[in-house]
């Protein structure tokens, strides 16, 4: 009997990049690929969150939310910064904002996000998902920032 395979969303933390390969049809891929763009797709910021920066981002599927709603997570709004107590706090917390839905859609019971310095300028985030079931599962996904070693900035995707 042939599995029936879906594609599937790679993270690839060094090159900072995603790439699309074959899954099997499952939970397991399709929360995968959910995290995965939440995580890694830039929420639109009020202009307060922004600060300075014209640019509020956002996503061209928002149109299509309700009450100004923003799919992704504000993850963008960190790229310049160095990696300190407060940012991997506020990384913890904007992870935490995008994968809530999850949770508000039944698609999780429960949803654990914690964060941690894992490089100069990255961040890791172990993601707790209690599934329906009520098993849990980890997922891993890190964040690099924008700011080099030398304290240049060089172009993210996310």
């Amino acid at each position: 009997m042939k599995q029936t395979t879906m594609p599937a969303l790679g993270w690839h933390s060094t090159k900072q990049q995603l790439d699309l390969k074959p899954a099997p049809a499952d939970q397991l891929s399709w929360l995968q690929n959910a995290v995965t763009i939440s995580l890694f797709t830039d929420a639109r910021a009020s202009q307060e969150e922004a600060g300075n920066q014209q640019d509020l981002r956002g996503y061209w599927g928002d149109s299509e939310l309700p009450d100004g709603e923003s799919l992704g997570s504000k993850l963008w709004l960190l790229q310049r910064e160095k990696v300190t107590r407060d940012v991997i706090s506020k990384a913890r917390d904007f992870a935490e904002e995008a994968l809530q839905w999850l949770v508000e859609e039944n698609h999780l019971l429960s949803l654990q996000v914690s964060a941690e310095r894992t490089d100069l300028d990255s961040i890791a985030f172990q993601i707790g998902c209690q599934l329906p079931e009520g098993n849990w599962i980890n997922l891993f996904r890190e964040h690099q920032l924008a700011l080099t070693a030398t304290g240049g900035s060089h172009a993210l995707q996310s």
